[in-house]
């Protein structure tokens, strides 16, 4: 009896090479991760919504003459370039609570200067033959607008406490106070079952019992990042970075080093810690 034809190697679906590449490299869950901790996230994108829903509906600042689904598609188009603007401004000058004020002021002159051009080219994309912006006038509507979502977002971060977060210990009992650390000379807390560890940048130490979560909400107006589960560590602390397998330690001025976990690598490297430690 001849033998059988070798039978072909079977051929793996590209769509499926693609997808196992995916997952194994966690691309997807760390962007996901990322977006969530994006200041301004939802909030931003629910008051671009409600306020694209507004326009859409009532057909402000004289778009009511548009047919509905060009106003429909113009109102997103410009809101929604409108979010992704803000979020990356947000992502750039936010960096704690207090920075919220500063952010907002300056993106509201920074970010209505481009908009004449904006509303035009979106228009335009919907097929309005739009004249030259006036100026003045749209600017106008740009502050118009930008307070529509701007209230959107301060009424929903205040109700969930992201504005104005509520500092859970005093700072005459608090953990900073009881460890006699300064913010100038903390590097980092670290949590060790009910205690916390406060490390100082002169390499001394005070084991505290206190919770983790309350030792956030005392340091959150202070410029620093958690970065680990039960780690949190002072901005003027790191020196740099450096690599131990697959995962990133931040070296600190202190001579410790801080794992950082894949929840919270996207902002260590937006501030810039991953960087080789200076000399």
């Amino acid at each position: 009896m001849a033998a059988s034809a070798a039978m072909p190697p079977a051929r793996s679906s590209p769509l499926r090479a693609d997808r196992a590449l995916w997952n194994k490299s966690g691309f997807a869950k760390r962007a996901l991760a990322f977006v969530k901790r994006a200041p301004g996230f939802p909030a931003l994108w629910i008051g671009s919504a409600a306020a694209w829903g507004i326009m859409t509906v009532t057909g402000g600042f004289g778009t009511i003459k548009m047919p509905l689904g060009q106003r429909t598609l113009f109102w997103l188009l410009l809101m929604g370039w409108s979010a992704i603007k803000w979020q990356l401004w947000f992502l750039a000058t936010v960096r704690k609570p207090r920075d919220w004020l500063a952010a907002g002021l300056g993106g509201a002159v920074l970010l209505s200067l481009p908009l004449p051009l904006e509303i035009e080219w979106c228009a335009r994309a919907v097929g309005i033959d739009a004249e030259g912006p006036n100026l003045w006038g749209t600017w106008g509507r740009a502050l118009a607008i930008g307070g529509v979502i701007a209230f959107a977002i301060t009424l929903m971060m205040a109700a969930t406490g992201k504005l104005f977060p509520r500092r859970i210990a005093a700072p005459d009992n608090g953990l900073l106070a009881r460890a006699r650390v300064t913010a100038e000379t903390l590097a980092s807390i670290e949590a060790e079952d009910h205690y916390c560890r406060v490390r100082r940048t002169d390499g001394s130490n005070a084991l505290i019992h206190y919770r983790f979560g309350d030792a956030l909400a005392e340091v959150g107006e202070l410029d620093g990042a958690q970065v680990h589960r039960g780690a949190w560590v002072a901005a003027s602390a790191v020196t740099g970075a450096e690599r131990d397998g697959r995962r990133w330690l931040l070296v600190l001025s202190d001579g410790t080093k801080v794992a950082v976990s894949a929840t919270y690598l996207g902002d260590a490297r937006a501030r810039g810690w991953l960087r080789a430690p200076l000399a």
